[in-house]
């Protein structure tokens, strides 16, 4: 059985220790806008839990149907994808009418849990229903366990990380993806040599 993750509290704590450590920029390793589209959370709320503040009360319905349609409006604006295409697609997923595919995208309507989790398929999010439905600041926490391991060392993606401190870069947008240590090497050395580049051209 896996060991709960300490507290929203607790993670700020070590995560402040950690950025006065390295000597990194607070507002830029704890983004905002980024954390929200890993979270689907209000960048308002975000920030509100960031500053050690209570989250607002809420009903699950209005959780649930407010981050499906986070998801869903981040979706088409990263991929350009057109609404009535990704509904039509949505609807075929979930056997249901494009109509009320629109419907269960707008947060207009609340999805049942089999269309809760194909929804989690459709987005390709890891934590399946939860992302839905844990309150904001367990989700926030969970998107912040993340970060903390990467500037604790805690994960595979030591060469990264090692190069974005040493550059002062604090994020690197991979999509989500897990390099294996040989691949963050190879990326590592393409970008030693172009940062290279640019100094000699100097």
């Amino acid at each position: 059985m896996s060991e709960s993750p300490p507290p929203l509290p607790e993670t700020l704590a070590r995560l402040d220790a950690r950025i006065a450590e390295k000597r990194l920029d607070r507002g830029e390793v704890l983004d905002t806008r980024a954390l929200s589209g890993r979270t689907a959370l209000p960048e308002g709320e975000i920030r509100a839990l960031l500053d050690g503040e209570a989250p607002p009360e809420d009903k699950v319905d209005d959780r649930i149907r407010g981050r499906v349609r986070a998801l869903y409006e981040a979706y088409l604006a990263e991929s350009g994808r057109r609404p009535a295409d990704v509904c039509r697609e949505v609807a075929a997923r979930l056997g249901i009418s494009e109509k009320w595919a629109r419907s269960l995208l707008n947060g207009d309507k609340m999805p049942n849990v089999p269309d809760l989790t194909r929804l989690a398929e459709f987005f390709h999010i890891d934590q399946g229903t939860k992302f839905f439905t844990d309150p904001a600041a367990v989700a926030l926490n969970a998107a912040l366990q993340r970060t903390l391991q990467e500037l604790e060392g805690g994960t595979e993606e030591g060469p990264l990380l090692k190069f974005t401190i040493k550059h002062g870069v604090v994020t690197l947008a991979l999509r989500g993806k897990r390099l294996t240590p040989r691949k963050q090497e190879a990326l590592v050395l393409m970008l030693e040599g172009l940062l290279g580049g640019e100094e000699a051209e100097r």
